[in-house]
């Protein structure tokens, strides 16, 4: 399920896996066009996410989310039951990740993101440019509530 800012509610989504030699790709669509995508290389305890891509923000929003289950997902497909999920978030898009939950290896970004965000009122934004470019993970709590998501909703199943 993703949001769909144009009917107002969250829409059934079809997933596509493409393997290729260094990675695999999972494009996500609803019924008539293409979302986005996410690509993942699997790592012996994990998988690292080389990208992610809402090819149409001004129709879908929570695209983020969608890729944290989808990585999940695909973890728990490998039998990994509590994998090492890690990432890097762009310059500028830090708070989001971290509100989403992700983590940043740095814990002086970790801390400086919790400290503005007591603060920050609903639609307001952060800019976080500053701090460039942040290597990051999903930890424990986060994965944890995305297997029960998925046990509810998984996006993969049936999925080779």
């Amino acid at each position: 399920m993703i949001y769909s800012i144009k009917q107002h509610k969250e829409i059934p989504i079809n997933i596509v896996k493409e393997k290729y030699t260094t990675f695999t790709r999972y494009v996500v669509n609803d019924c008539s066009k293409n979302i986005g995508y996410v690509d993942l290389k699997d790592t012996e305890d994990g998988v690292k996410v080389l990208y992610i891509k809402n090819q149409q923000p001004k129709l879908y929003k929570h695209f983020g989310m969608v890729a944290d289950q989808i990585e999940l997902e695909h973890c728990l497909n490998r039998d990994i039951e509590n994998p090492y999920i890690q990432s890097k978030a762009a310059s500028g898009t830090l708070m989001q990740h971290f509100k989403r939950g992700k983590r940043y290896l740095d814990a002086e970004v970790n801390s400086y993101l919790s400290n503005i965000l007591k603060d920050l009122k609903k639609g307001e934004r952060v800019f976080t440019g500053f701090l460039g470019t942040q290597k990051m993970f999903m930890p424990i709590t986060m994965i944890n509530e995305i297997k029960e998501k998925i046990k509810i909703h998984p996006l993969l199943k049936g999925i080779k």
